[in-house]
């Protein structure tokens, strides 16, 4: 295969998961002669398939137990599926553990000494690397201490370093990019925009949707093991947080529509500024909303009001506005016409919102067309580390 390329064909993985707990060495024998143990076969991937161009930038997205850890592990040859084809081009630095491999008796240069011998890397080749990983660790003053003596943080800056200085034909990350501070993920990010710019490969495993928005052009989600959705980021990703709305947010209001339609939302596209129809939308980006309004009435229908409203998904009112109320020009629908609405928006709190639209003429109190709760938008920001603090917590015995 081309560097860089990769396969996946119609490959499946399943393993025997094993119910009955041996403790002793005497119940671990027994439990080899004993016909009555208990298992059953699980599934982790079935029948999956895609492929990948060298320069790519793939995201695999999905809920906990969806495939995604199994996907990549599968791509880096620590499992062999059970049927099918998994093939990778080129050379492959692994993002899954890091730090998986060093020993904790030995310094860190010497367990990069150690790790570049057994990804093929000559002496000579890893004596020159050190340097550069030990500078973009922070770890210079520390190369001759046993890494048991590090912090997580030490350990796991090391890792990345170590993993993205052999230059990789193909880098597969899985959730790996809470790598020390704020100030250090940003040195983490751009080292791997640097990869993509080169046109190496990314397989991208993340739970950060800001961050797959950003980093990659293309998504593939997992849903109990088999592809749901392969296309464009933005339409995977609207797939996916819709999927989970829908399964979390029991409270979610429902679409209403209603109003006399003599002149009415024919048709309604959300995109960005691209002209990407889009329901994803990154902090300080424009939604953009395009729509074709129609009339039922014979000439020229003047004085329309276009408003829209954002909404929670519990349907608490959080922005409502028109065109009347922001001294903007109002519509004149003639058979049909075109409108746009560009909404900026300071995002204070990113998640999932509902869009509704409508057109009125308040002196005549007419409603044409209301759509409430119609549209889910996302708004997307930079996930805070942590996300949670704690406030109090206390134990009592009744």
């Amino acid at each position: 295969m081309k560097p860089g390329a990769i396969l996946m064909d119609n490959v499946s993985l399943a393993y025997r998961l094993y119910h009955d707990r041996a403790v002793t060495l005497r119940e671990t024998m027994l439990n080899v002669f004993n016909r009555s143990t208990k298992t059953e076969m699980f599934t982790a991937l079935d029948g999956v398939s895609f492929d990948v161009e060298p320069g790519e930038a793939l995201a695999i997205i999905g809920a906990n137990g969806a495939g995604k850890s199994t996907t990549l592990k599968l791509l880096a040859g620590i499992y062999e599926p059970s049927s099918g084809i998994a093939e990778t081009g080129g050379r492959i630095a692994s993002l899954l553990d890091l730090g998986v491999g060093f020993h904790p008796d030995l310094t860190g240069e010497e367990n990069l000494m150690l790790n570049g011998s057994l990804i093929g890397l000559d002496r000579n080749t890893m004596k020159d690397l050190i340097p550069e990983i030990a500078d973009f660790a922070e770890l210079t003053r520390f190369m001759d201490t046993p890494v048991k003596y590090y912090s997580d943080g030490m350990f796991m800056r090391l890792g990345f370093s170590l993993a993205t200085a052999v230059d990789p034909d193909v880098l597969l990350i899985d959730e790996v990019l809470a790598v020390g501070d704020a100030r250090f993920q940003e040195k983490c990010y751009e080292r791997i925009w640097s990869f993509r710019k080169k046109g190496k490969t990314i397989i991208f495993v993340s739970h950060d949707m800001n961050a797959v928005a950003k980093l990659c052009t293309r998504a593939v989600l997992l849903n109990d093991g088999r592809i749901q959705m392969d296309g464009e980021v933005e339409a995977v990703l609207s797939e996916y947080l819709e999927g989970v709305r829908s399964k979390h947010d029991a409270a979610a209001v429902s679409p209403k529509e209603w109003g006399t339609r003599e002149v009415w939302f024919d048709s309604v596209t959300l995109r960005n500024v691209s002209g990407t129809p889009s329901r994803i939308f990154q902090k300080g980006e424009k939604i953009i909303v395009d729509a074709v309004i129609k009339t039922r009435l014979s000439g020229t229908v003047d004085g329309v009001v276009f408003g829209f409203s954002l909404h929670r998904p519990d349907g608490e009112t959080i922005i409502g506005t028109n065109n009347l109320e922001m001294n903007e020009p109002l519509l004149k629908v003639s058979e049909s016409t075109e409108a746009s609405i560009e909404i900026m928006l300071d995002v204070e709190e990113p998640g999932s919102y509902i869009l509704g639209l409508a057109l009125t003429d308040p002196p005549a109190h007419k409603d044409y067309h209301w759509q409430e709760f119609f549209y889910p938008v996302t708004l997307l920001d930079a996930r805070i580390d942590p996300p949670l603090r704690l406030s109090d917590v206390t134990w009592k015995q009744c």
